[in-house]
C-alpha cells in the first residue's frame, strides 16, 4: 500500500509541481520514491503543491470511479508525473 503526499520540488528556475510516494508495509513507512511534473514550473513552492494536490484528487476521484487503484499511477502519467530517479533533498 501507498500513501501520496503533494509538495514541491525546487529547481533553478523555480518549482516542479511534485508528489512524494511512501510505502506503507508491516504497519512502517518509509519514503519509497518522488514523482514531478516537469512540464510546468511554477514561481512559487504554494502554486507547485496547489497543482500537485489537485492531481492526486484527480487521480483519487477517477480511482473512486472506477474501481482500480492501477488508475491513479495512470492518471498521474497522463498528467505528466514522472518518477525521479536521483532526488536531491536539502540538507
Amino acid at each position: 500500500m501507498y500513501r501520496f503526499e503533494p509538495g514541491s520540488y525546487q529547481v533553478p528556475a523555480g518549482f516542479f509541481p511534485a508528489i512524494a510516494c511512501y510505502k506503507i508495509s508491516n504497519d512502517k513507512e518509509y519514503f519509497d520514491y518522488i514523482l514531478v511534473n516537469p512540464n510546468l514550473i511554477l514561481e512559487t513552492e504554494n502554486e507547485a503543491v496547489q497543482k500537485s494536490t489537485m492531481a492526486i484528487n484527480k487521480a483519487f476521484n477517477k480511482r473512486k470511479e472506477s474501481g482500480s487503484d492501477i488508475i491513479i499511477a495512470e492518471s498521474l502519467k497522463i498528467d505528466g508525473y514522472k518518477k525521479v530517479e536521483d532526488p536531491r533533498f536539502a540538507q
